[in-house]
């Protein structure tokens, strides 16, 4: 018996033997794992919520609320149209936004500053009944300037989301009332 320990034929068919184990057990394992319950994402599991989880969503979890569309801003001011990015980006805790550019009524790029071409906006929203949400520690609206704030109709967040550079484009970002304006 000690001999056959000893050969090197034996060591391989050992050693193989442990490497075909090792890839059954991992085997096994992960497709185990494909068959165990998710597990719930902090917030964000609608079974949580007393709602019944729908069909389909398995191992992806809940899905985010998708952003508002640019057509929950109305109509924009004159001289000014809005140009909706296409695209939805989401955080990890499943806050979903959508970024719009202010443009002139063609399209075209803007010759006016980015801060004041928000600041027409949000004025134009604010005078068609948004209003505008104070950050926490901020008693009145005369403590903070107006494109730094968040505007809602209670239903949509809009914030300012322009770049802080020179010749920056003008951006609005979009989200629901239920995200964190702050």
């Amino acid at each position: 018996m000690m001999a056959l320990l000893r050969s090197r034929r034996m060591l391989y068919v050992l050693v193989g033997l442990v490497v075909v184990g090792l890839v059954v057990s991992g085997a096994v394992g992960l497709f185990q794992s494909f068959n165990a319950p998710t597990t719930a994402a902090p917030g964000g599991d609608q079974g949580q919520q007393g709602q019944p989880d729908q069909p389909g969503q398995g191992q992806q979890g809940a899905q985010p609320d998708p952003p508002p569309e640019v057509g929950s801003l109305g109509r924009p001011p004159s001289g000014f149209t809005y140009v909706d990015q296409d695209e939805a980006h989401c955080d990890p805790q499943g806050q979903c936004f959508r970024l719009i550019v202010i443009a002139g009524e063609d399209g075209q790029e803007l010759d006016d500053d980015a801060e004041e071409s928000v600041q027409t906006v949000y004025e134009h929203l604010l005078d068609n009944g948004w209003r505008q949400e104070l950050p926490p520690g901020t008693e009145s609206e005369d403590e903070i300037a107006l494109v730094d704030s968040v505007l809602t109709d209670g239903t949509t967040l809009v914030a300012d989301s322009t770049a802080p550079s020179p010749g920056a484009l003008p951006v609005l970002m979009l989200g629901n009332a239920d995200m964190p304006a702050y």
